[in-house]
């Protein structure tokens, strides 16, 4: 019952907030391609789905701040496309609850007759990041990861956020994110394991759709 009642006011929120003149509310779909420093694999091969809602507040002049709940996938994986050349195949997803809080800078000014149409068709945006980690998946054939996952994972995440946006219209928006981890995923100075520690980093591509 608590979750329900959780999850109705999470839905419940943007609704109400997008009433209100200063502020806008819609929904965001997406991809996340992510990596982990120290893992062993390189490159943003570790593809992973992101939702959720984002809450805008209108600010002074060309400046706005915004608030997302977001479902987000992480981890890391060594080859992209898995294949059967590729010796000892791994991948990590990491499913967690996101929340960044940004600051945006708008351009572009898009006019029509009635002012309350105009719109900006770009904006950068620049914040930080909580995320608390909900749990962890590993495919490893020599089971190396399963000596970290999940026990020695960090469960809360803070990370820094800086990204971009094009506006098609005053309701459909795409963003480009880069979200790198301020606190270390595995630190193998409190852990048994040893080895190096891990430090995450991430692209996000998201659509937005505002009310």
């Amino acid at each position: 019952m608590k979750k329900l009642v959780f999850w109705a006011i999470i839905v419940a929120f943007p609704l109400i907030v997008a009433a209100q003149p200063r502020f806008k509310a819609g929904a965001v779909l997406g991809l996340t391609a992510s990596q982990i420093d120290g893992d062993l694999s390189a490159g943003y091969n570790k593809l992973g789905f992101q939702g959720g809602l984002r809450v805008i507040s209108r600010l002074k002049g060309k400046t706005e701040a915004s608030m997302e709940i977001l479902f987000s996938q992480r981890g890391c994986q060594n080859e992209l496309i898995p294949n059967d050349f590729v010796p000892n195949p791994f991948a990590l997803t990491l499913n967690y609850v996101e929340v960044p809080i940004q600051w945006h800078f708008k351009d572009w000014l898009v006019e029509y007759d009635e002012e309350k149409y105009n719109y900006y068709r770009v904006s950068f945006n620049a914040g930080l990041s909580y995320a608390r980690l909900i749990n962890s998946k590993v495919d490893d054939d020599f089971n190396w990861l399963n000596n970290v996952a999940p026990d020695y994972l960090t469960r809360n995440d803070l990370s820094i956020v800086l990204g971009a946006n094009f506006w098609a219209n005053r309701h459909l928006g795409f963003t480009v994110r880069w979200n790198r981890s301020l606190v270390l995923l595995y630190d193998s100075r409190k852990a048994p394991q040893g080895g190096k520690s891990w430090n995450q980093h991430c692209l996000y591509f998201q659509t937005i759709y505002l009310l």
